[in-house]
């Protein structure tokens, strides 16, 4: 059954490492592995934040990483 939790985590994961200084080639590596393993939710999570982040600015990364942690924080409370 797919877990909309886990691609929330792995967007959240994601964004973290960009935020880190990941490459965005790295983490494109790696979904591509997720794909060939069929861990949709990951590869979910995995391609909404590459899109993101090739979509905007370090600054609206920052942003979105902590709106999103947040965000999920309030929804385990």
């Amino acid at each position: 059954m797919y877990s909309k939790e886990k691609e929330e985590t792995y967007y959240l994961l994601s964004l973290h490492d960009l935020y880190e200084g990941i490459e965005a080639g790295a983490l494109k590596a790696v979904l591509e592995d997720m794909e060939v393993k069929e861990e949709y939710e990951v590869c979910s999570g995995l391609a909404k934040a590459i899109k993101f982040a090739e979509n905007n600015t370090r600054e609206q990364l920052i942003k979105e990483y902590d709106d999103t942690l947040e965000r999920i924080a309030q929804e385990a409370d």
